[in-house]
């Protein structure tokens, strides 16, 4: 599954991500923090340990294992060989060993002079003169099982609510391939529906709107072919006709109608099909004059109709013959339609200029996207899908349709770069 920087799924999977370190983080901490507790807490009874050595009793073993410590057998010698430091302390050390934590009770300071002598009737403390190191062990366990339980089960809760959001969000990712198939013009789809969540309720919606939007589709091709189809017959009958006609004037002027009117009907069908997204641009390299020509015979006007500027430049453009004439018409035919004098048409080497004099655009009529507005909607002369149409061939081409007024003149502007 792709992933843009905008993705919704990419964006909660960061947050969980954030979410997740964080949540970690804080477990470390308080790790930190309880196994620092239970450190204080140790050096506190081995203290405490410490001063019951100086002052034993006769339920010494006892008081020690009140503080959970008893003497240990092993020799300062080996756990300092063998054990990890610990901790230091004026009066002893702290080591681990295998798994366990013991202290070392340093020997005590010698009198830097001999004992004094007898007269002086002083007593030697007991455990002076014959004093050897003592090994306590810490009989209280260190754990932390019970942090990291939590810890644990906090992690998988979170990562299973990922996971049930990511699962959640899945039929989103299809229905956005669905919304881009039908874009391309695939109105069959039928996007799989799973729970009754308000994706699910979406994804049920748009496949109820393909399919009215495949019915209407349907509906409108059957009408349109219809149409063709009667029209067609007519136009043959009368091609037929004005073929078996003395040939004059009159006769030629029929048969280029009925031949015009045929074409216009094959125009019609394409502009259907390419404003359905039914057929694709066919781009070729073609000398601009030739398209013109084109154009002209299209539109059954002679050249000498049109100011042409630029003519002598050879320009070559790549696009679709048809389609590009079409356009060209429908900005030629807006120019002389609308305007008392001869349009100017201007070739330049980066684009094409249609110029007339006349009436300036309505700010409503510049939007070229739009097929329809108001104005042309109550329109007698036409519903203004002239410049819509032109527009939209225009930008299968990757071209750009521009429009200015100055000094009373209308310029149609053709971008090719």
């Amino acid at each position: 599954m792709s992933m843009n920087n905008h993705s919704i799924i990419l964006l909660i999977t960061l947050f969980f991500l954030l979410i997740f370190a964080l949540i970690n983080g804080l477990f470390w901490m308080a790790e930190q923090h309880f196994s620092k507790e239970q450190e204080g807490d140790r050096m506190r009874r081995f203290a405490l340990a410490e001063r019951l050595i100086h002052h034993r009793s006769g339920n010494f073993d006892a008081e020690l294992r009140q503080l959970m410590i008893t003497p240990s057998s092993l020799s300062p010698d080996f756990l300092r060989s063998h054990g990890k430091n610990m901790a230091e302390f004026p009066f002893g050390q702290m080591l681990r060993y295998n798994g366990k934590v013991y202290f070392v009770k340093y020997l005590p300071p010698r009198f830097p002079f001999p004992p004094p002598p007898p007269m002086f009737d002083h007593v030697l403390p007991p455990s002076m003169g014959d004093f050897s190191p003592i090994v306590l062990e810490d009989l209280k366990k260190e754990s932390s099982i019970s942090v990291w339980s939590v810890m644990i089960t906090i992690d998988i809760l979170v990562l299973l609510f990922f996971a049930f959001i990511l699962k959640k969000l899945t039929p989103l990712h299809r229905l956005k391939n669905a919304i881009i198939n039908f874009k391309e013009g695939d109105t069959h789809l039928d996007v799989p529906i799973e729970g009754k969540d308000e994706i699910s309720q979406i994804t049920h919606e748009f496949n109820h709107a393909l399919e009215k939007i495949a019915s209407m589709k349907e509906a409108r091709s059957l009408f349109l072919r219809n149409i063709l189809h009667e029209l067609k017959t007519p136009i043959m009958k009368g091609s037929l006709t004005s073929d078996c006609l003395e040939p004059s004037k009159d006769q030629e002027r029929l048969k280029r109608i009925f031949n015009r009117m045929d074409y216009l009907l094959g125009e019609f069908s394409k502009m259907e099909r390419f404003s359905s997204g039914e057929i694709n641009i066919n781009a070729r390299e073609y000398r601009f004059v030739d398209i013109l020509d084109h154009t002209c015979d299209i539109l059954m006007c002679d050249k000498k109709n049109i100011t042409i500027k630029g003519e002598e430049s050879a320009l070559i453009i790549n696009v679709d013959f048809e389609l590009f004439a079409i356009a060209l018409k429908n900005l030629l035919d807006n120019a002389l339609k609308y305007s008392n004098t001869k349009p100017t048409l201007i070739i330049l080497s980066k684009a094409i200029e249609i110029c007339s004099v006349g009436e300036p655009l309505s700010e409503e009529n510049r939007h070229f996207s739009k097929p329809f507005n108001r104005t042309y909607e109550s329109s007698m002369t036409g519903l203004g899908l002239g410049l819509y149409i032109t527009d939209s061939i225009l930008q299968k081409h990757g071209y750009a349709l521009e429009y200015h007024y100055a000094s009373g003149v209308n310029c149609f502007r053709i971008v090719l770069n």
